[in-house]
């Protein structure tokens, strides 16, 4: 390879072949077909390979041009990401913020966060899709995630806002009709509230030795709407397992307490999670930034937590494998 390979011929390539033909990425780019057809093959003659296969109707990409032009995009998104960083540096939060939450935490707590941010930051625009599917971040370009759980996805970097723990609980009025469950093995005579979503048996955990365990348990009303399932145990038709940030205030006002002991199972931390990258846009920093602001020292759905600091938050800049933290 003789010749010298121009990142601007890359990036045309990468742009031909998402596009699929020379005249959309024309289009797209602004550039007259003719030059990127030249550019391509200059492009092919330096490399001394055929990128493409070209016929008077479609253009089709040969293996080793499919491979190469998957690296062209990496590239070109790596360059880009730099010079939007460098751009940041001493700049304000501009551009779309693409943000998804399990409707019921985002519900409940991203509310108030989002509209905070954007009285902030004027110059963003926002966008919130509040789904209990597990959005894959970087194939489908969102810039950060509420996740409840584990975080162990080394593409992702991020920070720990608090403890996620469940509970399970009753309404007065069920307890004073039946009693409230002392021990697992009570559930089985009671009316259990289950909340599932594939059709399958539902578990729910349990503390353990070595961690949560699961127990399969059936009941009388089985929805796939957590909504219904907490207007159903709030009419006191039965035992429901609910996430701490979704029964936290009932508990505190009483309008449904705890059973199996006061038992409280602990699945983990709530995590706001975004694309792990050596440049993090302003408007990723400061979404992180005013989330931490806002939770991290007291987080409203822990109300156990909210004397203690947040010892799990990462305050490095550099990304980071989620769960491994920095201090």
């Amino acid at each position: 390879m003789s010749e010298t390979i121009r990142i601007e011929d890359m990036r045309l390539f990468a742009k031909v072949a998402d596009a699929k033909s020379f005249t959309g990425a024309a289009r797209q780019l602004g550039i007259p077909k003719q030059t990127i057809s030249r550019r391509v093959a200059e492009l092919e003659r330096a490399l001394g390979v055929e990128l493409m296969h070209r016929t008077t109707r479609r253009l089709h990409l040969s293996d080793v041009g499919a491979a190469y032009a998957a690296r062209c995009a990496d590239m070109v998104r790596v360059a880009e990401e730099a010079n939007r960083a460098i751009s940041d540096v001493h700049d304000v939060p501009r551009g779309t913020l693409r943000v998804t939450a399990d409707p019921v935490f985002g519900d409940a707590f991203v509310t108030g966060l989002v509209t905070d941010y954007a009285r902030r930051w004027p110059e963003t625009r926002l966008e919130v899709v509040l789904t209990r599917r597990r959005v894959d971040l970087i194939d489908e370009r969102f810039d950060a995630a509420f996740r409840v759980g584990q975080a162990d996805d080394a593409a992702l970097s991020g920070v720990a806002l608090g403890a996620a723990r469940v509970r399970y609980c009753a309404s007065p009025a069920y307890v004073a009709r039946r009693g409230a469950p002392a021990r697992p093995a009570d559930l089985k005579d009671h009316d259990c509230i289950v909340v599932a979503s594939d059709g399958g048996p539902a578990r729910w955990p349990l503390p353990g030795a070595s961690g949560p365990r699961l127990v399969a348990v059936s009941g009388r009303l089985s929805v796939s709407s957590f909504a219904m399932a907490h207007a159903a145990a709030l009419d006191g038709l039965g035992v429901a397992l609910f996430p701490e940030l979704a029964c936290a205030d009932d508990l505190r006002r009483r309008r449904l307490v705890p059973v199996l002991g006061g038992c409280v199972v602990d699945v983990g931390a709530v995590w706001l999670l975004h694309p792990a990258r050596r440049f993090v846009p302003a408007r990723v920093r400061a979404f992180v930034d005013l989330a931490r602001e806002r939770f991290a020292r007291a987080p409203p759905w822990s109300p156990a937590d909210r004397a203690r600091p947040a010892a799990r938050a990462r305050r490095d800049p550099a990304p980071a494998r989620p769960g491994r933290e920095r201090r």
